[in-house]
């Protein structure tokens, strides 16, 4: 942060504040009025990357910590035998596959086993907290904890609260996040929630880039690199893994575009394959172009017939990023999260977001959101039926008064 000029840095501080300072909807409790509980011990169930890594977070923060590995060679009597050594845990979070079925039956034995005092945290990225409580004989225990990849270095955590979350759900889990040096920023329960809401716009017009336009991958990386970001989105894809894009679309109902119905079919799922957008050596895991892949880019892009013009290095950052900006509107307008701040501080400490320009929607607000507006009007205009340009509407209102002032 030295090198982030004052201002910036001030407004990440103060939202860096801000964040701390949460409130449920309809007087549900905030943060001067809830009481945590105690929690010194806890238990991650999942051994994936995730789970280990959120693991190391709660060892070097001096909890007695557990980490209880799924197997799917393990009979069901033996991994029901592990969780009933969790009876007296104070604190779960769930980090297993993204699938709403499997988690449910998680909750479901857990529920059973658990002491009641015990709070159960969900590490999904998107899916209804609502829908997993059913299987909950208290509901307001089941509170959203999403971490971020690699967990045990990204200094934020995404905290959901359902329709039945309570504010001791919500207190104990801002707690426990911040003595393992985590900011916990509050959102609420909704698709994919705010920071893959946003991350999902940000990828889908980096892909119409490629099938629609022919920029190839390495071209949009070092166009956002040059802009500021640590990695350009074609990388970031790569590493998260594809095949986590696949099942959120699926589980979704969203369709996806012909680039990722192909690489779905061709299992190009990133560094974990060996191929996603770019092609990785299977030793050393260095990153190569894919001639294969621009291949496949020229091929979709060729029959394509986009109506938004393109012309340099500057529209393609516009492309991705004001559309990206106007669903952090969408987010504040549906009452997902309450301050534009908070998705700053978000983006900048979980996404590698260039700092020194204060996060998305400070950066929508340094372009002026009267440009913002009337580009994504007119885009929306040209692409009607494109969600990413449905424009929010407090964006729309500063639209309206700029025209007014020029009558």
């Amino acid at each position: 942060m030295d090198k982030v000029p004052e201002e910036a840095r001030n407004y990440l501080m103060e939202a860096h504040q801000l964040a701390g300072q949460w409130c449920l909807p309809n007087d549900r409790g905030d943060y001067t009025n809830s009481e945590a509980n105690e929690v010194s011990s806890v238990a991650i169930i999942g051994g994936g990357t995730m789970g280990r890594a959120i693991s190391i977070c709660f060892c070097l923060a001096g909890f007695e910590t557990y980490l209880v590995v799924r197997n799917e060679q393990k009979c069901s009597t033996e991994m029901e035998a592990m969780l009933r050594k969790l009876k007296n845990i104070d604190l779960i979070v769930e980090s297993v596959f993204e699938d709403m079925k499997l988690k449910k039956e998680l909750f479901a034995k857990l529920d059973e086993i658990c002491k009641p005092s015990c709070i159960f945290g969900t590490n999904t990225s998107s899916l209804d907290l609502d829908q997993i409580s059913t299987v909950l004989r208290d509901p307001t225990k089941l509170v959203g904890l999403h971490f971020f990849n690699p967990a045990n270095v990204i200094r934020l955590v995404e905290v959901i609260y359902g329709s039945k979350t309570s504010s001791t759900a919500i207190a104990t889990a801002f707690e426990a996040c911040e003595a393992i040096k985590k900011l916990p920023v509050l959102v609420g329960n909704c698709r994919n929630f705010v920071f893959n809401r946003l991350l999902y716009v940000y990828f889908d017009q980096s892909q119409k880039l490629m099938y629609e336009y022919g920029y190839l991958p390495h071209q949009i990386d070092k166009i956002i690199t040059n802009f500021g970001f640590l990695m350009g989105p074609m990388t970031v894809a790569d590493m998260n893994g594809f095949d986590v894009m696949e099942k959120l679309k699926k589980e979704n109902g969203l369709k996806p575009n012909p680039l990722e119905q192909e690489m779905w079919r061709q299992k190009r799922y990133g560094r974990k394959t060996n191929r996603g957008f770019y092609k990785y050596d299977e030793e050393t895991q260095r990153k190569e172009i894919d001639m294969e892949m621009e291949l496949m880019v020229r091929k979709y892009s060729q029959s394509a017939r986009p109506n938004i013009p393109i012309q340099n290095e500057q529209d393609v950052i516009n492309f991705i990023l004001y559309p990206t900006v106007n669903e952090g509107f969408l987010c504040i307008e549906e009452g997902i999260i309450s301050h534009e701040s908070l998705i700053d501080i978000m983006y900048v400490l979980g996404f590698g977001w260039p700092p020194h320009t204060g996060g998305p929607m400070r950066f929508g607000k340094t372009e002026g959101l009267e440009k913002v507006a009337n580009t994504l009007l007119h885009w929306h205009s040209l692409e009607p039926t494109d969600r990413a340009y449905r424009v929010a509407k407090q964006l729309e209102e500063v639209d309206r008064k700029n025209m007014s002032s020029k009558l």
